[in-house]
């Protein structure tokens, strides 16, 4: 008889999450990317992965929040809103520790939180309150890999060399630091003495603003040899910006951030030298994919590690232009 018991027990306790896992439905949890400049073309990579994995995953009420413009306080009201209404996870694109009082509200209200993109580890190896996971490309990694590209191409010249950021934030300053850190390990081995890094300029988000600030840089410095950008648009202002002063395309080493639509075009018409092609559609798509896991009752990883590749014109798969032009030709497909 307590073999009988014991037989039927474990058979309980195997069919219980198989009926659990039929009774789930993705319709019944809402979720949404949040983010502000929301038709900015980098955010539209970053909302097609999340968009496209909801939809392969059966999440019909899936959508974009956050506002058009650069507001955080819109933004994050836009999330805490998005709570009060019975939203079950989102996937918040901030990269900075200026969200992480309306994060936990919506943690607090029953959000799964999940953010990409930007690393939030604090120094005392803890995430903030409010968090479900982190994900992202290492910024130190592709600081590095630039660096090394750029020197490989300057060695042995003078002049200077232009940093800019979109913002301060854990990000772009991670990815400016190492490449400085790397340039100068890297002048201890090759001919670099005659070349000057400038001090980091914000060029922002606005593609005319920003350009013209790069142009002022070029103007101010006129032994300017190249930039490395760390904003979505540079490889567009930047390129734009060396047209206005007069040099030909290609005459300055020019990289910048993202495989979007404008700025492969720049990198194929030899007007940049390489891109960094941050994982956007990956990470975002990933984000749901843990978001589903734990809806489901499984764990996800608190960190995960991606890659950005550093893109050229002769590159291949994801190192190449065709891989990043078919998710671009997937962004104005789907939000034509």
């Amino acid at each position: 008889m307590k073999k009988i018991l014991s037989l039927v027990l474990m058979m309980l306790l195997v069919l219980a999450p198989m009926a659990m896992a039929e009774e789930f439905n993705p319709a019944d949890y809402p979720v949404a990317v949040c983010m502000s400049n929301l038709t900015h073309p980098v955010h539209r990579i970053v909302q097609l992965g999340f968009l496209k994995a909801a939809q392969d995953l059966g999440y019909t009420n899936a959508k974009a929040i956050g506002t058009e413009g650069s507001d955080a306080t819109e933004v994050f009201a836009a999330l805490e809103a998005y709570a009060d209404e019975g939203g079950k996870g989102v996937c918040l694109f901030w990269g900075d520790d200026g969200c992480y009082e309306a994060m936990e509200y919506a943690a607090d209200a029953g959000v799964v939180v999940g953010i990409p993109h930007f690393k939030h580890e604090q120094e005392d190896g803890s995430y903030p309150t409010g968090l479900a996971f982190n994900m992202a490309c290492d910024p130190v990694l592709y600081g590095k890999q630039v660096a090394e590209l750029m020197a490989s191409k300057l060695e042995g010249k003078t002049g200077s060399v232009a940093l800019t950021q979109n913002t301060m934030n854990v990000t772009e300053n991670a990815a400016t630091d190492s490449f400085r850190a790397t340039w100068a390990e890297l002048a201890a081995t090759m001919d670099l003495g005659g070349i000057k890094l400038l001090d980091t300029v914000l060029e922002g988000a606005v593609v005319d603003e920003a350009t013209a600030i790069n142009l002022s840089i070029i103007q101010a410095n006129p032994d300017i040899l190249g930039a490395f950008g760390t904003t979505g648009n540079s490889p567009v202002t930047w390129s734009s910006a060396a047209e206005k002063a007069g040099y030909a395309d290609g005459e300055l080493v020019l990289v910048g951030m993202d495989a979007t639509e404008g700025n492969l075009d720049a990198l194929e018409a030899g007007k940049v030298t390489a891109l960094v092609a941050q994982p956007l559609y990956e990470e975002s798509y990933k984000t749901m994919e843990y978001l589903d896991q734990i809806f489901r009752g499984n764990e996800v990883p608190m960190w995960t590690d991606l890659v950005a590749p550093v893109v050229t014109v002769d590159g291949e798969g994801p190192n190449g232009p065709a891989y990043h032009r078919e998710i671009a030709a997937q962004v104005t497909e789907f939000f034509k």
